[in-house]
């Protein structure tokens, strides 16, 4: 495989788009999806520098809790925790 790349063209690694994008600097651009009507912003408890890791833990276990749990009961217990992370 000359340059490493797929198959004996070696296309792909070097020549093809991963080539390209090794000689990239990759940046993410993130835009509010409602315009000016609502605001999306980081929550506090998550938010660079994190002032408390033990609060912030708890918000996030909350918030995957609320979102993924199988029963109301770990839905509501999930809710709590968010709440109790943000306070």
């Amino acid at each position: 495989m000359p340059f490493g790349g797929v198959k004996a063209s070696g296309h792909g690694r070097f020549g093809g788009e991963e080539g390209l994008r090794s000689l990239c600097s990759v940046k993410s651009i993130t835009e509010d999806r409602f315009f000016s009507y609502i605001r999306t912003s980081i929550p506090p408890p998550v938010d660079y520098p994190i002032p408390d890791t033990k609060k912030a833990w708890g918000f996030l276990v909350g918030l995957v809790n609320l979102a993924y749990a199988r029963r109301i009961w770990g839905r509501a217990k999930g809710l709590g925790d968010l709440i109790k992370g943000l306070l």
